[in-house]
């Protein structure tokens, strides 16, 4: 999610038409993971709390495609892991793994590759860009996971930013330029 929470909802919508496009039949079955943040409590303009309960309203009414991983408070348990693990093993997952919304792909969250790694089911890169009031979905193969999995987070990264524009990935051109060097250098 590089636009920011905002435009979440145009992101979804823009991986699930793609999804129809090619796979109709798992479209219904999609479980997306989301993180929730706790309401501070704090006073939110008018627009901000009307779009907080439709957004609110939407989840409640998708809630059999949703699985919630609560953020930011003093009451996240492993069960939500744990839901989304078995949850994966039953049907596709849509997760972002970015550690915090910008307008490039900056990171990954810590452990979010290693986690998805754990799943042991297939993990599919997917890149979500708007460019001139268009959105663009690019699908990748498979990861297929190195023997060390401190760089499960590393591949799911490059996974992604391979997909991406390079005026989308600044931070990681140099990583997949040593990423390609050293690919050629292994088929050679």
């Amino acid at each position: 999610n590089h636009f920011h929470g905002s435009w979440t909802p145009f992101v979804v919508a823009a991986v699930l038409a793609a999804v129809r496009r090619g796979r109709p039949e798992v479209v219904d079955d999609i479980a997306i993971v989301i993180g929730q943040r706790a309401d501070n409590g704090k006073k939110r303009f008018f627009i901000a709390r009307w779009i907080r309960a439709v957004v609110l309203w939407v989840l409640e009414k998708w809630k059999h495609n949703i699985v919630n991983i609560p953020l930011g408070n003093t009451t996240v348990s492993i069960d939500s892991l744990r839901t989304w693990k078995r949850v994966a093993k039953e049907r596709p997952t849509l997760v972002f793994p970015e550690g915090l919304a910008n307008v490039t792909f900056e990171r990954v969250r810590p452990n979010a590759g290693v986690f998805a790694r754990s799943l042991n089911v297939p993990c599919v890169p997917c890149a979500v860009w708007c460019y001139q009031g268009r959105w663009y979905v690019q699908f990748g193969e498979p990861i297929l996971w190195a023997e060390n999995p401190e760089l499960s987070d590393l591949q799911v990264g490059l996974s992604i930013a391979r997909l991406l524009p390079a005026d989308l990935t600044p931070k990681w051109q140099g990583l997949l330029d040593r990423w390609q060097r050293a690919h050629d250098a292994g088929s050679a």
